[in-house]
């Protein structure tokens, strides 16, 4: 890349950044939340902050939306449409649909039906275009029923299967396949249903249940007994029919599958036994690893301990769950956010402490032609004007009692730092570079705390693969 091809990718990038950022393989969400679901690409996730919910464009808005009144369940493809329940710690709580210009919109119950327990109705997921909704109903008093809602026919029982205790727990996003479970013969058992409300299930014998499906709805995912004394994750294929057993993590632990990606490679789940969870990924090159290894493989330290893994992206690169914070209570939750690449960014030298201490430069991105990068600072003086240094090769010279690691190719100047002291930079990295290229990143600070007046930030190097 000459030095001109460079000025304009780090203009554009500049343009391109309309707020800070978080460039990192792992965003922990606030305690008291958990992270439900994402859209196909991966880039809105919606979920619960206490009874609540929240919507967060992560790559780009600086903190979730709040949205008071209920939580998320579902999300419909382009992040516009969302399903969840209205009002979750009332006994009257409801299933609802929700978008930015309407707000929350209850989907109704069945006329004549007590609270049981767990209130009137519930949303579990909704179609990738946002107009059907699927989920639980109660009939016959507390009788559970699964239902399909969409704005022209309302709530709809699903055929009760089996012998009853129904829940509608999926649909695939076109819309064309419905999973959850019946009471079969000795438990819950897989049950499928269409959209004309017709189902089936496979076997009342089989004890399990279905929790989701690809996009197109060839294969479905979750937890079955397949024989020994406990239930394991499986993914089923439609057009066969056959169950394939993925196993667990741990032996003597149970399993589910949560999600998977389109093409079945990467499927997310979590072992359980009493009250405990561990999460974890499965892929078709390593079978069932926990989270917390996968991202450890990565060189991330400090983890949290991964409950569920809920959902992952199409591509199957970035997941989304529950975790147990950091020095949090026994009980306390906290969503998350992972991307499963390895990362092309690795240290190139350290920096030189200001009035926040050593500025941090964190990136993330694939280095792929294309595909979304992040390059953000924290922890500057706040409001001070800095600059992003880029080189095309580390010559690590002496400056201002510090090290400057890249070669000043290019200068990309930063008028000023936010109020807390960061910025970042938002792009899609270009196509056409060769493996092997590599790029060194630090950011200078004005900042007369430091020795010399400069601020540096810890420096990066980028290789794409």
């Amino acid at each position: 890349m000459s030095p001109a091809r460079l000025h304009l990718l780090l203009a554009g990038a500049l343009a391109l950044c309309a707020a800070p950022i978080a460039a990192q393989q792992l965003v922990n969400l606030p305690t008291g939340s958990w992270a439900y679901d994402l859209t196909p690409d991966g880039e809105v996730v919606v979920g619960s902050s206490g009874s609540d919910g929240f919507i967060w464009r992560w790559r780009v808005d600086p903190a979730p939306t709040i949205v008071p009144g209920g939580y998320f369940t579902g999300v419909s493809d382009d992040g516009t449409v969302l399903c969840g329940n209205i009002d979750p710690s009332s006994e009257s709580s409801t299933a609802g649909i929700w978008t930015e210009a309407t707000g929350w919109q209850s989907l109704g119950f069945v006329p004549g039906t007590p609270s049981c327990g767990g209130g009137l109705s519930s949303a579990y997921d909704i179609s990738g275009d946002g107009t059907t909704v699927v989920g639980l109903e109660w009939i016959d008093g507390c009788n559970g029923a699964g239902f399909r809602w969409t704005a022209g026919t309302g709530l709809q029982t699903l055929q009760h299967l089996a012998n009853g205790h129904n829940r509608c727990s999926a649909i695939s996003g076109d819309g064309l396949s419905l999973g959850g479970f019946a009471q079969g013969s000795f438990s819950r058992t897989p049950a499928y249903w269409a959209p004309d409300t017709s189902g089936f299930v496979v076997d009342p014998n089989l004890q399990g249940e279905v929790y989701n499906f690809t996009e197109d709805g060839s294969q479905s995912v979750g937890t079955l007994y397949f024989s020994g004394s406990l239930y394991t994750a499986f993914v089923r294929d439609t057009q066969s029919g056959v169950f394939t057993n993925l196993h667990q993590l741990q032996s003597g632990w149970a399993a589910a599958a949560s999600d998977l990606s389109e093409d079945g490679s990467v499927i997310v789940g979590f072992d359980y036994i009493s009250l405990s969870r561990k999460a974890w990924v499965w892929t078709s090159g390593d079978g069932i690893v926990s989270m917390a290894d996968r991202l450890a493989a990565y060189g991330l330290t400090g983890l949290p301990n991964f409950l569920v893994c809920s959902a992952v992206s199409d591509d199957g690169t970035v997941v989304v769950g529950g975790a147990q914070p950091v020095g949090g209570g026994a009980f306390s939750t906290a969503g998350f956010i992972a991307e499963l690449v390895p990362s092309h960014w690795t240290s190139a030298g350290i920096g030189l402490a200001g009035t926040a201490g050593v500025p941090k430069l964190a990136a993330s991105g694939p280095l792929t032609g294309g595909s979304p990068t992040s390059v953000v600072l924290t922890q500057g003086k706040p409001s001070a004007p800095a600059a992003f240094v880029v080189g095309l090769t580390a010559v690590n010279l002496p400056f201002k009692q510090g090290v400057l690691v890249p070669f000043p190719d290019h200068l990309l100047l930063i008028p000023a730092l936010s109020s807390h002291g960061s910025v970042g930079l938002s792009f899609n990295w270009p196509n056409g570079l060769p493996g092997g290229f590599a790029l060194y990143w630090q950011v200078l600070i004005n900042d007369a705390v430091a020795p010399a007046g400069f601020a540096l930030s810890n420096a990066l190097q980028s290789l794409t693969p």
